[in-house]
């Protein structure tokens, strides 16, 4: 009996000192294809949809629609009836049912929608971990080391067989869960700097909270 408990407490030391690193290392191999891939490609543009889930699990929210991206944290999301578009340091959320735009700074705003940060800003903040396969993709999980640096408790992201990003799972500081998809992905298209702008037209309610 004793023989077998220490086979047992060795096979449990063996698994923790080279499973675990090795999930590790996966993790951040698989991180780093995705940065690459990021730095090689200019802009790209998907078709998008993001549900939004409460701590219970129950369904709150759910947007679909155009997303378009350029390096620097340039992107704009087109749904129904909002749009929201970053020129890499300003927010600008417009409302066309309320006819008013809400101006931000980036860096002040929480948003699935800014992949730069979950890319390339966050991972020093966070534990990079391996979590396994999805059909035909790989799955990483980065998981906050202090819940005080950042707005998130931990983010999931999918890579795709080309080392894009299709899907995107956040977990925020409440439980509150967001999952974005990301479909129909050209890369490199037409997208001048001008595109992430906006001016607002007579007759739109600008509020600025910069």
């Amino acid at each position: 009996m004793k023989l077998k408990y220490i086979l047992y407490t060795y096979s449990i030391l063996f698994l923790f000192l080279f499973v675990n690193p090795t999930s590790a290392q996966s993790g951040k191999e698989t991180l780093k294809k995705i940065q690459t891939k990021f730095k090689s490609i200019n802009n790209f543009s998907a078709d998008f949809s993001q549900t939004i889930s409460d701590p219970e699990g129950k369904q709150g929210g759910k947007l679909s629609g155009k997303f378009s991206y350029k390096r620097k944290n340039k992107f704009i999301v087109e749904t129904k009836n909002q749009n929201i578009i970053s020129d890499g340091t300003t927010v600008w959320n417009y409302d066309s049912r309320q006819k008013r735009v809400v101006i931000s700074a980036l860096n002040d705003e929480s948003t699935s929608f800014s992949l730069e940060r979950y890319i390339f800003d966050y991972p020093a903040l966070c534990n990079i971990k391996s979590a396994g396969i999805d059909g035909k993709e790989e799955v990483i999980e980065l998981v906050s080391k202090d819940n005080n640096n950042i707005e998130f408790k931990s983010a999931k992201i999918w890579k795709t067989s080309n080392d894009m990003i299709s899907k995107m799972e956040i977990v925020d500081l409440s439980n509150a869960k967001y999952l974005l998809k990301l479909n129909n992905i050209k890369t490199d298209q037409d997208m001048p700097d001008s595109k992430f702008m906006y001016t607002p037209s007579k007759g739109i309610k600008v509020i600025d909270i910069r």
